[in-house]
């Protein structure tokens, strides 16, 4: 489990470099429309396009295909608690402040996002003595770049809502549940065999379906608002940007 071990540090920690991006909060606040436009691309692949294709994919794979009903049924949960979460996060009654709902939602998604990761991640060290995992120039750029942009995803709200530099960098933190998150595909398919590991393959489709209700929450209700907030076009554009862009970084690695 050491090369896990490795491999699993390093994706963690990944995105807490981003914190280089306190030196700019005056020129990402000066270009609202084009920065919170660009995640809210980013938000639209990662949560939406990207997790949906991974229920999508997971669906057969539950209760060992037998059972379809019970498959969407499921899911369907998953999904509906992702909503619940979202819309708590910015209509419940405990976060008062617009800007701060928009950290602890964008922090509840990157938290959702970084555990299916982590367990991505460990499931190919599942059953296998040499786990086949491809480590390359290419690889490893676009993994860092796709790290570091989840972490400027959770820095930007945060400036928005003038956290300081310990508070900005100690929420960077929430990201490193993939480390953890790694481990649980082994565990458990060590403590109940092959049942063990298609209870982790179910987990982990569950938290993409939950993850997904979040994502769209937190992007018509946080950024997408933000984004378009000077009616112009721009926006528009720097959308196309950000799920292009992020889009291309995960051809690179997956």
């Amino acid at each position: 489990m050491t090369d896990l071990a490795v491999l699993a540090a390093g994706f963690g920690a990944i995105p807490l470099a981003s914190i280089l991006l306190y030196s700019f909060r005056a020129w990402i606040d000066a270009h609202r429309e084009v920065v919170w436009g660009g995640f809210a691309g980013v938000i639209a692949f990662l949560g939406l396009s990207h997790g949906m294709a991974f229920v999508l994919e997971g669906k057969p794979f539950l209760f060992s295909g037998n059972d379809s009903a019970g498959a969407v049924l499921f899911l369907f949960t998953g999904l509906a608690i992702g909503g619940l979460i979202g819309w708590f996060l910015f209509e419940g009654p405990i976060i008062r402040t617009e800007p701060e709902r928009i950290v602890w939602a964008t922090a509840a998604f990157l938290a959702l996002h970084s555990l299916g990761d982590g367990l991505v991640l460990g499931r190919d060290f599942v059953g296998v003595s040499i786990p086949v995992i491809r480590i390359d120039a290419l690889t490893v750029s676009g993994t860092f770049v796709h790290r570091f942009v989840e972490g400027a995803l959770l820095l930007v709200p945060a400036f928005a809502a003038r956290w300081s530099l310990r508070a900005s960098f100690a929420l960077l933190f929430v990201p490193l549940v993939s480390i953890p998150a790694a481990f649980v595909p082994g565990v458990a398919f060590d403590a109940m065999g092959l049942a063990g590991s298609s209870a982790a393959t179910a987990l982990s489709t569950f938290l993409a379906a939950t993850e997904a209700s979040v994502a769209l929450v937190l992007l018509v209700r946080g950024f997408l608002p933000i984004a378009s907030a000077d009616r112009g076009s721009r926006w528009i554009v720097s959308v196309m940007i950000g799920f292009i862009g992020i889009s291309v970084v995960h051809f690179l690695v997956e």
